[in-house]
């Protein structure tokens, strides 16, 4: 003859398992509240000071990207017309420079300020080969726009042509960082 527990225990046993899933469906749902909470809340915010990535810029090579910041002097509205060459030299140091651009490219700078709007040029680059900065390949009707070189410093090294606008701040930790006013 088996043996059958008692109405009692079966009740007893019903009872603790139901107290079990209900503990499991809380813990479920406080988990999937925290975890909603976190996704409605959104992305953390960055409070790290205005940066661009320049860990990827090896000895070297450079990279055009868009600044965080406009250049100083410049209303944020005028920001797009400016691209960022980031350049590290063959010591390992990095230079950031803002140059005008047009349509998305950077051109030669003209004028006495290098922020000026600048020359069309198919290729603006830095060489490393000749340590120079300049334009590569100009387009139709602006040939003389080859001639505008700088040093990888960004210091000219043409006569009459403006010095290279820096962006502020430096290196760190693999971004080159704006500095903060009143920091």
């Amino acid at each position: 003859m088996p043996h059958h527990p008692a109405p009692d225990t079966l009740a007893l046993t019903r009872q603790v398992l139901a107290s079990a899933l209900r503990g499991m469906a809380l813990g479920a749902a406080l988990v999937l509240l925290w975890v909603g909470w976190r996704f409605i809340g959104g992305a953390p915010a960055d409070d790290r000071p205005p940066h661009v990535r320049v860990s990827d810029v090896t000895p070297g090579a450079y990279k055009w990207t868009d600044a965080p910041l406009p250049p100083p002097g410049v209303s944020a509205a005028e920001a797009g017309r400016y691209k960022l060459l980031v350049l590290r030299d063959g010591a390992g140091t990095a230079h950031a420079f803002y140059l005008p651009a047009t349509d998305g490219l950077a051109t030669v700078p003209s004028g006495s300020n290098a922020l000026s709007p600048g020359v069309p040029c198919a290729d603006f680059a830095p060489d490393f080969r000749t340590q120079d900065i300049a334009c590569r390949q100009s387009s139709a009707g602006f040939e003389f726009a080859t001639r505008h070189r700088w040093a990888l410093n960004g210091q000219p090294l043409t006569p009459g042509v403006p010095v290279l606008t820096a962006a502020p701040g430096g290196e760190e930790a693999g971004d080159w960082v704006w500095p903060v006013p009143g920091h």
